[in-house]
């Protein structure tokens, strides 16, 4: 899989290559506040969930991505997005983490429809779930607008999230869903 284009992103596939900008991204005050209960991550941590990105794309053709911003010749890397089936369920799990300097402006919400886009063209799962962390209103925010809605709080991983969903056939019937 190459490098894919939306109108102000290039979204490249997670590879091992990209650790240095992960460890950068997951140590970002912001993503530590959001995602990591303000831990700092070590290098070891950010192997982690590379292994697991990268079986992902291994085992079904889509996972997560190294987001960049087109900013004249010179993208800017701004993030991560991407996808992975939820253990054994008929779902595919969203999540995505943003630098501040790429929070706010449309852009997690561009990645996302192209990630779920490409999530849904290479699999046959019936949802997107999303667990998000009380008092994160910019995510909240951000899956609403691609499509995903709140549905209760629910446990993962022994924290109680707040638990968003959309269907396969509610994601193709949105007017941005393009095959």
């Amino acid at each position: 899989m190459t490098a894919c284009q939306t109108k102000r992103l290039i979204l490249t596939p997670l590879k091992s290559q990209h650790g240095a900008e992960l460890y950068k991204l997951h140590n970002d005050p912001l993503v530590q506040n959001a995602i990591f209960n303000n831990v700092p991550q070590t290098r070891a941590d950010v192997h982690k969930w590379i292994d697991r990105f990268l079986a992902q794309w291994s085992k079904s053709g889509f996972g997560f991505w190294i987001v960049y911003e087109k900013v004249n010749d010179s993208p800017i890397f701004i993030g991560r997005c991407g996808l992975l089936e939820y253990g054994d369920t008929a779902n595919l799990e969203f999540a995505y983490a943003f630098f501040q300097s790429g929070a706010g402006r449309g852009l997690g919400p561009e990645a996302a429809r192209f990630a779920i886009t490409h999530a849904l063209q290479n699999s046959t799962k019936e949802k997107v779930i999303g667990f998000i962390a009380h008092g994160n209103t910019r995510a909240e925010r951000a899956a609403e607008k691609f499509g995903l809605h709140y549905v209760d709080d629910r446990f993962d991983n022994g924290k109680l999230f707040q638990y968003y969903e959309v269907s396969r056939e509610d994601y193709c019937s949105q007017a941005h869903y393009q095959a």
